[in-house]
């Protein structure tokens, strides 16, 4: 197991971008503390699993000063028999006023594939911002049949589709973290 721990002080910023794509870590947790007021954290997920790779990946986030900020994005991708399993916590404590948390999850499944993803807030403040939104589920065939009727193969469709599916959250990240993740996406496709 892989236990990544984050700190944010005063007015600090940071950016954690994690990919998995088809790894040998079977077990990831983020703990993540923003101890500082106006501290900032952007926790970036990528997964693309297949065959039979699995992963758990947990993130833990505490909102423990006023004015800081977290957003959690992770997008997930899982063919054949892989499997996704996670649980996403927001705690905002008292004392952290006008603290802003969201998680945000999107997996996407394919052939026998499984994913779970289980957003949870604990809030001790009132003056605050948080919220949360989790899916897990099978691409849409009208989508896959459109595209094959455009020309293009089964795979390509699926494809275009799941390169599309990345890219909101890949944007989110470096040129550079941008372009290594595009080439390891491609890699595995």
């Amino acid at each position: 197991m892989r236990n990544i721990k984050i700190v944010v002080k005063k007015n600090e910023e940071k950016v954690l971008p994690f990919v998995w794509v088809n790894g040998d870590e079977k077990e990831v947790a983020i703990n993540a503390r923003l101890v500082g007021e106006g501290g900032n954290l952007r926790i970036v997920g990528v997964f693309l699993g297949k065959d039979a790779k699995s992963v758990v990946f947990n993130t833990h986030v505490v909102h423990e000063a006023p004015n800081t900020k977290s957003l959690t994005t992770i997008r997930g991708v899982f063919k054949n028999h892989a499997s996704f399993n996670n649980d996403g916590m927001v705690r905002i404590n008292k004392g952290a006023k006008n603290a802003d948390g969201y998680f945000a999850s999107k997996i996407l499944l394919f052939d026998n594939a499984k994913g779970r993803s289980v957003p949870s807030l604990e809030i001790d403040e009132n003056e605050l911002k948080a919220g949360h939104a989790s899916t897990v589920g099978r691409p849409d065939e009208n989508q896959l049949f459109y595209l094959r009727s455009r020309g293009l193969s089964e795979k390509e469709a699926a494809n275009l589709i799941v390169t599309g599916f990345f890219e909101p959250v890949i944007a989110l990240l470096s040129n550079e973290d941008q372009k290594n993740i595009r080439r390891k996406i491609h890699e595995i496709l």
